[in-house]
């Protein structure tokens, strides 16, 4: 059965590609994290089934571009310079018909005072299209294995990871589930743990994702239980819906979740940008 998911995925892919090369974009910035943000789209590049084209906006006349530039060559990754203010310079090449997603590097520096730098954070708000958030300190896998998939439980929150990541998965995963219980939507009764969340769990998957591998459910707060799970299964990428709305609360969850992970994060929104 996965067999034939792949190879159906593969032939998709390749008829995709017959009529558009597909791209993810890597926006290289000169500092360290430049090392994680190139590797980490290669690596989603593979997942999804499309090339990787590097890019950097230059930062003036006597900026050094060697870091990014050598970076590119290194990986036989296409690179090129892009003029403008950053924010909008990204943004136009990620506008581009070709260009599938975006990686960039959550901030220049492990431990900064924000999960999200600024450059990140004006990208998330202005595309409709799906984003990966590295940290600077990610040690990278040599391919992403195991995803780890946190749901609310709500059609708003999981009919993206159910439209746009599924059908472009070149690659065979392991996809699992996470659902926190909050305080809202905490079980009112359980009599048996083992066997009543057992048929939850079974029951928020055959409503949600079907096609998940497996299911973890835990007591909140959100966040932490992310990171906690994420070590303990050993995941290689976080794939979380995104509103678009820094001020909804789910935005607070998003940032906790980006600075505390030491793995990417695919963040997929769920409205068009305003």
């Amino acid at each position: 059965m996965r067999a034939t998911r792949r190879h159906l995925l593969l032939d998709v892919t390749a008829q995709r590609k017959d009529t558009m090369m597909t791209i993810v974009l890597a926006a290289l910035d000169t500092t360290a994290a430049a090392r994680p943000v190139l590797e980490t789209a290669l690596r989603f590049g593979q997942l999804i089934g499309s090339d990787v084209q590097a890019v950097h906006v230059g930062g003036g006349r006597f900026e050094s571009i060697e870091t990014p530039e050598s970076l590119a060559a290194r990986s036989e990754v296409p690179f090129r310079v892009l003029e403008g203010p950053v924010e909008s310079a990204l943004r136009a090449a990620l506008g581009a018909p070709e260009v599938l997603a975006a990686v960039i590097g959550a901030r220049a520096t492990p431990g900064g005072r924000r999960p999200v730098g600024r450059t990140a954070h004006h990208i998330l708000e202005h595309t409709d299209k799906p984003v990966v958030i590295v940290p600077p300190d990610a040690i990278v896998p040599s391919s992403f294995r195991r995803i780890l998939v946190p749901l609310e439980g709500t059609e708003a929150s999981s009919r993206p990871i159910l439209e746009r990541l599924w059908p472009v998965l070149a690659a065979d995963v392991e996809l699992v589930v996470l659902h926190v219980f909050t305080d809202v939507t905490r079980p009112a009764m359980v009599d048996r743990p083992v066997r009543d969340f057992e048929l939850l769990g079974r029951e928020f998957l055959t409503r949600h994702f079907p096609k998940a591998t497996g299911i973890e459910l835990r007591p909140g707060p959100v966040a932490t239980r992310v990171a906690e799970v994420c070590g303990e299964q050993g995941s290689d990428l976080i794939v979380l819906s995104w509103s678009q709305d820094s001020s909804a609360g789910r935005a607070h969850v998003i940032g906790e979740v980006l600075g505390a992970s030491s793995v990417p994060v695919l963040l997929l929104p769920v409205t068009p940008p305003k």
